[in-house]
C-alpha cells in the first residue's frame, strides 16, 4: 500500500519491516480513535472553509463505513499499511479520491498519533478507575466483615503486635484510594488536545484547535505546538506511574496473601476455583494468579522505565524512538485492568481460619499493651514501664484479643477503622468517574452520528 509520504521511490522491504515492526498490529488498538480524530478534524476544516461541505459529507460517510467495519470485527491492519493513519486515509481516498485527499490538510501523523493515544488512554483510565473503585469496595466489604477478627501483626517478618483483618484489608482500600488520586492526575494530563499542532511547529492555516478539542471531549487545548511533541513519553510515563502504583498495592496484597496461605500460618484460604494444581502432587493447591500478580508489578514498572528512558536525551520535536515504547502502554493498561479484576475474586472469596490465627497469637504481642496498662495503672513513665515489661516477658497477662483490639481507639487503629468514612469518599469518587465516562461517551456518540 502506498505511504502517505511516498512519491516514486519504493521503500526498501527490509527497512519497511524494521521500521514498522509490530506497529501495525499495535495500531489495531487505535483504529476507532484515529477515526474520531479524523471526523473532528474534517468538521473543523469545513467550519473554517478549508474544505467544502460536500467534502465533509464524503469524508464522514467514508470514515463511518470504516468505523462500522472495525466495530463488526472486519477491519484489520497488515504489514505494508505502515500505520493506522495511512491505512484509514488510503481506504477513504480509494472510495472518495478528491475529498479523501483533503483530509490531511493542516495535520501531521505526529499530532494524529498523539490524539489517538490520548483518546485511547482516557478511555482506558476511566475503565481502570472504575475497576479500582470496585476493588476498593471489595476490600471494604471484607474489612467490615472481619473488622473484629484478631490477626498477627508483624514487623521485620517477626511477631510484633496485635492486629486485625479489618486493619489489614482496610490498608489496601486506602492505598488504592491514594492510587485513584494519581489516576486522576494522569487523566488530567491526557485530557488536553494536541490536534492541530502539526509536526510540532503549527501550520500556516486558520485552524480552530478549540473547536476540535471540544468535538473530541477534551477539557482544553495543549497550547504550545512543540511541547505537544515533547510531552510524548513524558505524559505516558506519568500515566504508567499511576498504573505502577496500583500494581504495587496489588503486589503487596498478593505477597501477604501468599504468606498467609502458607504453612505454618494457614490464616486464610480462597475459593478453590481460583487456584491450580500440580501434575505430580495430588494434594497441591497453588495460588498462581497471586504469584503472577506479584510479578506483573515489575512488568508495569519496567514499561514505565522504558518510557522514561526513551523520552530522555531526545532533541525537541518528533523522534521515532518512542514508537518502541507504544506497545508497552497497551500492555500496562490491560495488565492493570485484569489484575484489578483478579484481586476482587480473591478478596471476595477470602475465608479466615480462626483456629490457625489464634494459634499464632503469642503472649509477646501484648507486650506493648501491657506497658501501656502499667503506665496508666501505676503512673509510670512509658520508658520505665517498657523496661519492666522487657525484663518480665514471661509474666505478660492473658489479655483477650478482642478487648485489646477495641482499646486501640486512636484514629485509624483497630478500634477506630472509620470504614464508613472511606466508603463515603469512595461513593463520591465513583460518581466523578461515572460522570467522566458518561460525558466522554456522549461526546463521541455525537461526533459519529
Amino acid at each position: 500500500m502506498k505511504k502517505l509520504w511516498q512519491s516514486t521511490i519504493n521503500l526498501n522491504q527490509l527497512v519497511e519491516e524494521y521500521t514498522s515492526g509490530d506497529d501495525v498490529l499495535l495500531d489495531q488498538n487505535l483504529i476507532n480513535f484515529d477515526i474520531y480524530g479524523s471526523l473532528a478534524h474534517a468538521q473543523m476544516l469545513q467550519k473554517q472553509n478549508l474544505i467544502e461541505e460536500k467534502d465533509l459529507n464524503n469524508i464522514r460517510k467514508g470514515l463511518i463505513e470504516i468505523l462500522n467495519k472495525y466495530q463488526s470485527g472486519k477491519y484489520f491492519l497488515a504489514l505494508g499499511d505502515e500505520d493506522v493513519h495511512t491505512k484509514v486515509e488510503n481506504d477513504l481516498t480509494q472510495e472518495f479520491p478528491e475529498s479523501g485527499a483533503k483530509l490531511h490538510t493542516g495535520r501531521s501523523r505526529n499530532d494524529q498519533v498523539l490524539v489517538d493515544i490520548r483518546l485511547y488512554t482516557k478511555t482506558k483510565l476511566i475503565e481502570i478507575a472504575l475497576e479500582t473503585i470496585d476493588a476498593i469496595q471489595s476490600f471494604l466489604n471484607k474489612a467490615n466483615q472481619l473488622a473484629e477478627q484478631p490477626m498477627l501483626g508483624m514487623t521485620h517478618m517477626q511477631p510484633a503486635m496485635l492486629s486485625s483483618f479489618g486493619l489489614w484489608l482496610g490498608a489496601f482500600a486506602e492505598s488504592l484510594i491514594d492510587d485513584l488520586s494519581l489516576l486522576e492526575t494522569a487523566y488530567q494530563l491526557n485530557d488536553q488536545s494536541p490536534l492541530g499542532s502539526g509536526a510540532a511547529y503549527g501550520v500556516t492555516l486558520p485552524l480552530d484547535r478549540e473547536y476540535t478539542a471540544k468535538l473530541l471531549g477534551f477539557s482544553k487545548v495543549q497550547n504550545n505546538a512543540l511541547y505537544c511533541q515533547n510531552s510524548r513519553g513524558k505524559i505516558e510515563s506519568a500515566t504508567l506511574h499511576s498504573l505502577s502504583q496500583i500494581m504495587a498495592t496489588l503486589n503487596k496484597f498478593a505477597t501477604d496473601s501468599l504468606l498467609f496461605t502458607t504453612e505454618p500460618f494457614s490464616f486464610i484460604s480462597f475459593d478453590k476455583a481460583l487456584g491450580t494444581g500440580s501434575s505430580i502432587m495430588p494434594q497441591k493447591q497453588n495460588w498462581d494468579a497471586l504469584e503472577l500478580m506479584r510479578a506483573k508489578y515489575h512488568q508495569v514498572a519496567t514499561i514505565q522505565m522504558q518510557f522514561s528512558n526513551s523520552s530522555v536525551g531526545l532533541p525537541s520535536g518528533y523522534n521515532r524512538d518512542l514508537q518502541q515504547a507504544k506497545g508497552g502502554l497497551f500492555t500496562a493498561m490491560s495488565t492493570t485492568l485484569s489484575s484489578l479484576q483478579i484481586v476482587e475474586l480473591f478478596v471476595d472469596s477470602m475465608v479466615v481460619n480462626k483456629k490457625a490465627v489464634e494459634k499464632h497469637l503469642p503472649k509477646e504481642i501484648f507486650a506493648a499493651h501491657w506497658a501501656y496498662v502499667l503506665m496508666k495503672e501505676q503512673g509510670l513513665p512509658f520508658r520505665q514501664a517498657y523496661l519492666y515489661v522487657k525484663d518480665h516477658l514471661a509474666d505478660i497477662p492473658n489479655f483477650k484479643p478482642g478487648e485489646v483490639l477495641s482499646l486501640a481507639i486512636s484514629q485509624g487503629s483497630t478500634g477506630d477503622l472509620r470504614l464508613k468514612e472511606i466508603e463515603d469518599a469512595l461513593k463520591k469518587k465513583k460518581t466523578e468517574w461515572v460522570v467522566k465516562k458518561s460525558k466522554f461517551e456522549k461526546t463521541i456518540n455525537a461526533l459519529i452520528k
